[in-house]
């Protein structure tokens, strides 16, 4: 088991530990996007809309969707701002570039492009930067542990990724390194879905940062992203807790993450498919 590591806000303040990592993840994520929009040929000023518009539908979207699917405690009533949901946010910024693909935001007047601007490509450059923003904003989730999973049980495997939580106060051993809190000995083992979710990001982001000086093939960090986070995050998402105050809802016995990894994975097995077909096809045509 993994002890408990928690972090004093008020020895911080006004910062939050959420709110730091989320501003990494969002100027590295930028960063890489806009740097890799520029190598692979699209328009800066262009690209940049694309970008505020993900970021203005992904928040909506992410709004939207814990609302509707993940509240249990209201039943995905009127309650705003109650959460967000991080798949939400990918299916916002999703519908957010398909606009983008077919309607010219620059100047004064939107207007209808001549011809929709590919979404492979597109999916591409935003794929190279977006492991990295995310892990940021995972470890965010993981120091202010806000999506506490299922219980653990001990001497298991999972228990060793499992996280000792305190029941109240007293529980465990704390120890105090300035605003940081590690408690040690504590009774409630249970599963930390940011803190899994950042394990499995890391290597995923790692790869894609090593990748960044060399020349990749059309389509790689969009099938290797999906074939990657969408197994990973079906599975995750069986450790998530179905009541009590971290309780989401299920419908048909998933959630809604699990519906959409279930989506992604298919679109990385298509993409794949279609690239070995592609490469089949090319020695044939070359030798007649």
């Amino acid at each position: 088991m993994i002890p408990f590591v928690g972090i004093d806000d008020s020895k911080i303040a006004p910062f939050h530990p959420y709110g730091i990592c989320v501003a990494i993840g969002f100027f590295v994520g930028d960063w890489a996007m806009m740097r890799f929009a520029v190598k692979r040929g699209f328009d800066r000023p262009d690209f940049r809309i694309l970008v505020i518009l993900m970021g203005v539908f992904g928040w909506l979207f992410a709004w939207g969707v814990d609302l509707l699917f993940y509240r249990t405690e209201h039943g995905g009533g009127v309650s705003l701002f109650q959460g967000f949901s991080s798949t939400g946010a990918i299916v916002g910024a999703t519908l957010a570039a398909l606009f983008w693909s077919r309607i010219d935001l620059r100047g004064w007047k939107p207007r209808k492009r001549a011809e929709p601007i590919a979404m492979l490509p597109t999916s591409e450059v935003v794929q190279a930067g977006w492991p990295l923003a995310f892990a940021f904003g995972r470890l965010g989730c993981a120091l202010i542990h806000d999506h506490v999973g299922a219980q653990a049980v001990p001497g298991t495997l999972g228990s060793l990724v499992a996280i000792a939580f305190p029941r109240g106060e007293g529980d465990g051993v704390d120890h105090v390194l300035g605003p940081i809190h590690v408690i040690t000995g504590a009774s409630d083992l249970r599963y930390d879905l940011g803190f899994l979710e950042l394990l499995v990001l890391t290597p995923l982001a790692i790869w894609c940062v090593r990748t960044w000086p060399k020349t990749v093939q059309m389509g790689t960090y969009t099938i290797v992203g999906c074939l990657w986070y969408g197994p990973w995050r079906f599975v995750l998402d069986f450790l998530r807790a179905e009541d009590g105050p971290s309780g989401e809802a299920r419908q048909g016995g998933l959630t809604f993450a699990q519906y959409f990894s279930i989506a992604i994975v298919a679109l990385g097995i298509v993409l794949l498919v279609r690239r070995r077909r592609a490469r089949a096809i090319e020695p044939a045509n070359s030798t007649s």
